[in-house]
């Protein structure tokens, strides 16, 4: 709607309240991410795996046991995060076991204090149905 004289108050006013806001709360504009700063996929997206959701959560579950296991002054390291892990999730009588590989070889140069019998090293968890997470009974 355009009043005599030209002007759209209601136009202007927006524009005011959405300047006064922006201006008030410090915040800039939502800018877009372009796509090239993320490369989304053109065609279908080739899975990894399909999961369902309280797998993942159980193996999510597992890992973090794991990395809670490492020595703290070796927090940050590559051979001592999730990149130098994978995990093998499965399902029995409602239960899920994840068992937690340590993968070193991700790691360029693998990382202090790792030895060649590391590349042979693995945990086992089991997830009970209510969320419970055990670690297979053995030592260290």
């Amino acid at each position: 709607m355009t009043r005599p004289g030209g002007h759209r108050p209601y136009g202007v006013l927006a524009t005011f309240l959405l300047g006064l806001g922006t201006a008030c709360s410090g915040a800039q504009p939502a800018k877009p991410v372009g796509p090239a700063v993320i490369p989304w996929p053109a065609d279908d997206l080739q899975p990894l795996a399909t999961l369902e959701g309280p797998a993942i959560q159980a193996a999510h579950a597992a890992l973090e046991e794991a990395l809670k296991r490492f020595p703290k002054e070796f927090t940050g390291q590559c051979a001592f995060s999730a990149q130098a892990l994978e995990v093998v999730i499965g399902q029995e009588a409602g239960w899920f076991f994840a068992r937690v590989n340590r993968r070193v070889d991700r790691c360029p140069g693998f990382g202090p204090g790792i030895t060649g019998l590391e590349m042979d090293w693995f945990e086992l968890y089991a997830i009970s149905p209510d969320g419970r997470i055990e670690r297979y009974p053995y030592y260290p």
